[in-house]
């Protein structure tokens, strides 16, 4: 039994940002589905919202003998009463990456895989190939402002847009037509032993794609040719397609923005799409999700911004793109840490990421997959004092509703206020 020939399919863990997309592709193409998730979030109400059951909590009666197929997030433990349920009943199961390889067996996939740009790349080629008439499904990790805030799209062509994940190498279960490499950068050294390691997981997805194939890269990124390499299909590069020859304007200006639309464009060019739908798609992508994200709030003079970066390098180019736009701004950067692991490992990186901001606070370290080994081994004074050997403007912020209050007395002496981190920091804004 898999996705494509179940009729009823319940999803533990259905508020993910790839669980909740794919339940939703599913449920437009007319299964019956049904879910649950720990606490309540924008993604479950926006799955309600569409006519699919979600609970909230988890609970052994949410399971019964009527589900052909049971999905589970990479979050949910062996010990989860639904999981336990369903293999009394002898259900099958299958994780979240399984049902994701399942669904890019039926089409012509797409797949944007690499460090930091994975979804904005992801959103700007399912934009450009949506203007062109192509009319592809999509799954990324993260909402679309012009898709409707949506984090899929379901279309009625061969094609299927992956924004594809590389940790625990979950995005082995993918079948790629076409892969992108957007760049390569040691991450997730919770899991990967090392750059080699984390590099091996690349060239075993690049492995899969087949003859037929195509791999595109950027012929001037770091580690993608020798990735590219041990492909059995063609690589293609910017260079091959003069990329650099058409005239990309992303809204918001700065290497990394610029980056990101010339590796949605390679995949347009491949496909033969006009120059003119390239270029004209790209000046009016409107962003994502927590991808420099404005946020609107009332009684307050400055701007404020939303981010997802989590890694030394996406901060580092935000903050020089967001300098760029505003030279004489004054920049306050509330930066929280995603993982104890990933701060101690990347701790000097850090520390020279801030250069593009005036004041910088960090509220506290978000918890997540971290061992008691993990926490003790750094700090958020620790990481404060390693950004004050290059910057001396940086703070602990004591949490984030001390950090809210500073802010609320504090945010007239701003021009621009960002927030950036992968965890819980946008709730800082429900704060204040």
């Amino acid at each position: 039994m898999n996705i494509n020939k179940a009729k009823k399919i319940h999803f533990i863990g259905i508020g993910g940002i790839g669980t909740s997309a794919i339940a939703q592709i599913l449920h437009k193409k007319g299964k019956e589905i049904s879910g649950s998730d720990l606490v309540p979030s924008e993604l479950t109400k926006s799955l309600k919202l569409s006519g699919i059951n979600v609970e909230t909590g988890h609970d052994e009666k949410f399971i019964n003998k009527k589900h052909d197929l049971i999905v589970y997030s990479p979050a949910i433990p062996n010990s989860n009463p639904e999981l336990k349920k369903a293999k009394i009943l002898k259900l099958k199961t299958i994780s979240y990456s399984q049902a994701l390889g399942q669904l890019t067996k039926d089409h012509f996939t797409i797949t944007i895989a690499g460090t930091h740009g994975k979804s904005t790349t992801t959103a700007i080629t399912a934009l450009i190939l949506e203007k062109a008439g192509l009319d592809p499904s999509v799954v990324i990790g993260t909402k679309i402002t012009q898709f409707k805030n949506k984090n899929f799209r379901v279309g009625n062509s061969k094609y299927l847009i992956i924004e594809a994940c590389e940790y625990k190498r979950t995005f082995l279960s993918i079948h790629p037509d076409i892969l992108v490499l957007t760049n390569i950068e040691a991450d997730h050294l919770d899991y990967y032993k090392d750059l080699k390691d984390y590099m091996n997981a690349f060239k075993d997805l690049a492995k899969k794609v087949p003859v037929s194939g195509q791999i595109l890269i950027n012929d001037k990124g770091q580690h993608l040719k020798e990735i590219a390499k041990v492909a059995k299909c063609k690589t293609t590069t910017w260079k091959d397609l003069e990329i650099d020859d058409l005239k990309l304007k992303p809204q918001v200006p700065g290497e990394f923005n610029l980056e990101n639309a010339k590796n949605a464009a390679i995949t347009a060019k491949y496909l033969k799409i006009d120059d003119e739908v390239i270029e004209k798609t790209i000046s009016s992508f409107k962003g994502t999700w927590r991808r420099m994200e404005i946020k609107k709030k009332k009684g307050h003079t400055c701007i404020f911004i939303d981010d997802y970066g989590h890694h030394p390098t996406e901060i580092k180019l935000t903050l020089a793109a967001l300098r760029e736009q505003n030279p004489k701004a004054k920049i306050l950067c509330i930066y929280q840490p995603h993982q104890y692991n990933r701060t101690h490992h990347l701790l000097k990186e850090f520390g020279r990421s801030f250069y593009d901001a005036d004041r910088v606070i960090i509220p506290n370290i978000y918890k997540v997959r971290d061992s008691k080994e993990d926490i003790e081994k750094v700090s958020t004074d620790d990481l404060v004092a390693e950004i004050n050997k290059y910057h001396k403007k940086a703070e602990n912020g004591h949490g984030l509703q001390k950090t809210a209050d500073y802010i609320k007395k504090n945010s007239s002496k701003f021009d621009i206020i960002i927030t950036m981190g992968a965890g819980d920091i946008t709730d800082i804004y429900k704060m204040f």
